[in-house]
């Protein structure tokens, strides 16, 4: 377990980089990381999850046990910005069908254009290979005040 806990530090590590830094469209999502977590089980999951530490000291939080599995996540007050892992579980027995990574910034961070999106779709697909899908959605939140600016990260394996 204790090398698991050490991908998903550094998991979270790179995923709390900025997703799109200027002048370039690469988003930081360790291909080894992601494929470790969809050959977990739901309940191997849980229990590693509850085990993070953010590199950088943020406040870590697991959400109450789901039916689709927890919800890891990470915050920085400092900064405002945030993180959070959610893989998708349809059952006890079988991987994940999806992962959900959501970047949190403060609010006013981007003017999400459809050009950055497709940026940024299609590094993170190129980082990751043929064997996922990706989707990336923005939107802008208020709530909890002063709200958010969040782009998520959604993941999917591709069956063959």
């Amino acid at each position: 377990m204790k090398i698991f806990g050490s991908i998903i530090i550094a998991l979270i590590a790179a995923l709390t980089m900025m997703p799109y830094s200027a002048g370039s469209q690469e988003l930081v999502i360790n291909k080894q990381d992601v494929d470790r977590i969809f050959g977990l089980k739901l309940a191997e999951w849980n229990a590693q999850a509850k085990q993070f530490q953010h590199p950088l000291g943020w406040e870590v939080q697991v959400s109450p046990p789901l039916d689709t599995g927890v919800i890891a996540g990470a915050f920085d007050p400092k900064s405002g910005m945030g993180l959070s892992i959610q893989p998708l579980f349809r059952n006890g027995q079988e991987p994940p069908d999806m992962l959900i990574v959501g970047n949190y910034f403060p609010p006013g961070t981007f003017e999400f254009t459809e050009k950055m999106k497709q940026g940024m779709e299609t590094a993170t697909r190129k980082d990751l290979g043929v064997g996922y899908s990706v989707r990336i959605s923005f939107k802008k939140t208020t709530s909890p005040p002063p709200g958010f600016d969040n782009i998520d990260i959604m993941i999917t394996p591709i069956k063959r």
